[in-house]
């Protein structure tokens, strides 16, 4: 005999039960009839039972990406969270910060129900008041493939040898400097504290002159503050280039600064690194992009 229950609390389901009864034959035990039963009773998490019913064929648990209060599952370009019975009662889960940018987000199954999203510097938290109509899997849909940012690549240089360096490569440190990977934003973002700086790494394949631009934001008269870029290999300081942030109007319209020119003696990995050297009003500025040309040799 199978039996199979739902059971719910205020209109929330909270828990799958699965019972499995298997009766042996009876038999004789001293003279006497003895009929010997075998109870085996599972139970699957909410996040489990939707989890097989709702996430497409081919997608993959991702243990690396899971904690306790939620599974996670990948299919190229797209995640889907599965909370946990705890999470769904706690109304949140809780996933490593990711190496891409995000192009949507949104329960699976219903599109009108209300769901938030606040980046950390180290996780991203997903929440909720409500649960949707359907079945509770968030749908985070990327633009590439997302990584743990220990698994992010260094940049590597085009074809004529320039260096795009991407808001979601970018290791932030500090108290507030954070990866916001939202697709109005995409940007590295929280830059309000002065001992806060990010890094990114890259291949330099031919050595020479290279012109630096940031494609940063700026709000309305927050501009004015200074900061610098280093070019560094171990714990050496091959290059420094300083700059100061230019007004956008807002700390989402970003526009090309371009900030002058650095020297790569040798090819070879670099980190490249920003601090804050002054900030002026409330925060330094947004940067979703850095561009390395290599410049042509002067005619002799």
């Amino acid at each position: 005999m199978m039996r199979a229950s739902w059971r719910s609390d205020n209109g929330a389901t909270r828990r799958f039960r699965r019972s499995m009864f298997f009766c042996l034959p009876r038999h004789r035990v001293n003279g006497s009839d003895v009929v010997s039963v075998l109870v085996f009773v599972s139970f699957l998490s909410v996040g489990q039972v939707f989890a097989q019913t709702s996430v497409p064929d081919g997608a993959r648990q991702q243990t690396q990406l899971s904690r306790n209060g939620v599974s996670v599952y990948q299919l190229d370009n797209t995640l889907w969270l599965s909370p946990s019975e705890l999470a769904l009662q706690q109304k949140q889960v809780v996933i490593p910060r990711l190496c891409a940018p995000i192009r949507s987000f949104r329960w699976k199954d219903d599109l009108e129900a209300e769901l938030k999203f606040l980046p950390e510097p180290g996780e991203w938290l997903f929440s909720w008041n409500e649960l949707p109509k359907g079945a509770p899997i968030i749908e985070v849909v990327f633009d590439r493939a997302p990584v743990l940012l220990a698994d992010c690549l260094p940049a590597v240089p085009a074809g004529d040898s320039s260096i795009m360096l991407h808001a979601f490569e970018a290791s932030t440190f500090g108290e507030k400097l954070r990866f916001e990977p939202q697709w109005f934003k995409n940007t590295v973002g929280y830059w309000a504290v002065g001992t806060d700086y990010a890094t990114w790494t890259l291949t330099v394949d031919q050595p020479g002159t290279y012109s630096v631009a940031v494609l940063q934001g700026c709000g309305k008269d927050q501009g004015g503050s200074d900061a610098v870029i280093t070019l560094r290999q171990g714990d050496k300081v091959k290059a420094d280039l300083r700059f100061q942030t230019i007004d956008t109007g807002h700390f989402q319209n970003f526009r090309w600064n371009h900030l002058g020119v650095v020297d790569f003696a040798q090819a070879g990995e670099y980190e490249l690194r920003i601090d804050a050297t002054r900030i002026a009003k409330a925060a330094l500025f947004d940067v979703r992009a850095i561009h390395l040309v290599k410049q042509a040799k002067s005619p002799e």
